[in-house]
């Protein structure tokens, strides 16, 4: 709303208008602005101001000399307000425009509402009304959050704060946190926090506080939101976080997640209780005992009888004739190899994103695997050459 607006409110609001009483009737103004059958309808509404409500208009107005009966604002600006609201409005860093210009009645009726706080519309209008840039981006997105949808206050003071954007509270994360109590539990539980929520302001990084076009009001497309950070190596407390964007567009198989560019689907975005901020449990180590909860953010998508079936026909297409090689490979109770063994989480340039190299303390293992329509072949330095073949199954060397 521009200010010429602001101004004409208050001038509209600083007028008694007198309703026409009965004809041949006379109005007693003895009996004061609300009972003297002129006012009386400010008293039916939802919410009445007190002076209204106690029939002391002239806490407000002043009668002008003469017979006239004419009224003049006993004070002017915010200072009418102020006179008994001084509570509300305080010396602040931060003072909401009309408060500052001293047009209060720009979003308050100072007789009587239908409204809570004698506002002048329901709160998001009022606030939309002049806020033109939130409103386009609150009906153009499929995602409103919460408090835009219920009222601002929720998140805003609407007269006056010592924090920018004139939020409720100084630290706008814990204002959040308020609300999602279930994300504060969880960055309390969590050993590993992403990095972004250690840092001041930290939710809107990669949320909008008002609307999005995205789930969970993300400001882009999640995928592309996590590649604005993760498109350069970082470093996350003793570890380095490779480029996953320089990993996606070098090799083009692409895991599951990734080509659904859900990288929830794996990683929790705010907290984990385990590395990598995985979302379920996984082994921290590179060789694990096997036990099956203990690969929950695997068999979230693959079936588990892949890995607890020593013989199969069906459960996993990594066999030799009905020699179930996943169960040989990580079903061990010494040394058995995670899935990070052979296969890259990401990408890679082999199908079933499997790896090219497998680190060996500071050597790189690699692995020559080949494929074929009915198997495939690997060759990596852990043991000899070895192929396999779900129709023609060859023999297979003593450590399988």
């Amino acid at each position: 709303m521009t200010p010429r607006a602001l101004g004409l409110r208050a001038v509209v609001a600083s007028v008694i208008l007198v309703p026409a009483v009965a004809a041949g009737s006379v109005p007693n103004y003895d009996r004061g602005c609300t009972e003297s059958g002129c006012h009386s309808d400010y008293t039916t509404r939802a919410v009445v101001h007190a002076p209204v409500a106690m029939n002391s208009c002239d806490a407000c107005h002043e009668k002008t000399p003469g017979d006239a009966h004419k009224f003049t604002l006993a004070r002017s600006g915010a200072a009418l307000c102020t006179e008994c609201h001084e509570n509300v409005i305080k010396e602040r860093k931060f003072t909401h425009g009309p408060v500052a210009s001293g047009a209060c009645t720009a979003c308050h009726d100072p007789h009587a509402s239908n409204q809570p706080k004698l506002l002048t519309q329901p709160q998001r209008e009022l606030c939309l009304d002049c806020h033109t840039t939130v409103q386009d981006r609150v009906s153009g997105s499929k995602h409103v959050h919460h408090p835009v949808k219920d009222g601002c206050t929720a998140c805003h003071d609407a007269h006056g704060t010592d924090n920018p954007m004139l939020l409720a509270a100084a630290d706008s994360k814990q204002l959040c946190l308020d609300c999602h109590s279930e994300i504060e539990e969880l960055l309390d539980s969590s050993k590993v926090k992403h990095k972004p929520m250690l840092a001041a302001g930290s939710c809107v990084t990669c949320h909008d506080p008002h609307a999005s076009a995205e789930q969970a009001v993300l400001l882009k497309p999640s995928m592309d939101l996590c590649l604005a950070c993760h498109n350069q190596e970082l470093r996350s407390n003793d570890a380095q976080v490779a480029d996953i964007g320089k990993t996606l567009q070098a090799n083009p198989h692409h895991h599951g997640p990734i080509q659904s560019k859900d990288c929830a689907a794996c990683h929790n975005p705010h907290g984990s209780a385990g590395r990598d901020l995985f979302a379920r449990a996984y082994p921290e180590t590179f060789y694990a005992a096997f036990d099956e909860p203990a690969y929950a953010l695997c068999f979230e998508c693959h079936e588990a009888a892949a890995f607890t079936e020593k013989e199969t026909d069906s459960a996993t297409a990594f066999r030799n004739g009905q020699r179930n090689l996943h169960y040989l490979h990580v079903n061990r109770a010494v040394k058995g190899r995670t899935c990070r063994a052979c296969h890259d989480p990401h990408a890679s340039k082999n199908e079933k994103h499997i790896v090219e190299t497998v680190p060996f303390g500071k050597w790189r293992n690699p692995i020559k695997f080949e494929s074929t329509s009915t198997g495939g072949s690997c060759q990596p330095g852990c043991h000899r050459p070895e192929r396999y073949d779900r129709e023609q199954p060859p023999p297979t060397s003593a450590a399988q």
